[in-house]
């Protein structure tokens, strides 16, 4: 009896102390391109992440805008406002990381969406 509770303790701790899978994650240095009705806009973006919440940047010729969003398992979503026509329009990119890309879709404020993808070009 006591070697048996000896041998299913030693069996727990050993599934306990396994190493698991990485958990995927976003942060980094980011190229995206994405479609919009003038064409492809391609920004970079800077993502900090602690837990699921992901903070950061957007970066292009206009500027610097924050950023916010979240990733779940393996889906990522982030969104930015940039100023359009006098008010500001929010961006919303939707998709799959997949190591060091994502794929998906990018809502542009009420104008459509469109196709993305993004690039990790650097590791936070």
């Amino acid at each position: 009896m006591m070697r048996t509770t000896a041998l299913i303790l030693a069996v727990c701790l050993a599934a306990a102390a396994a190493p698991r899978g990485a958990e995927p994650t976003a942060a980094g240095e980011w190229r995206v391109a994405f479609v919009v009705p003038t064409g492809t806009r391609t920004v970079s973006m800077y993502i900090k992440q602690t837990g699921t919440k992901l903070t950061g940047a957007v970066v292009n010729e206009d500027g610097e805008f924050p950023l916010e969003g979240r990733l779940t398992g393996d889906q990522v979503s982030v969104s930015w406002s940039v100023p359009e026509d006098g008010k500001l329009m929010e961006i919303t990119m939707k998709g799959k990381l997949s190591g060091d890309t994502i794929t998906g879709t990018a809502k542009i404020g009420d104008v459509g969406e469109g196709p993305l993808t993004a690039r990790r070009t650097a590791d936070n």
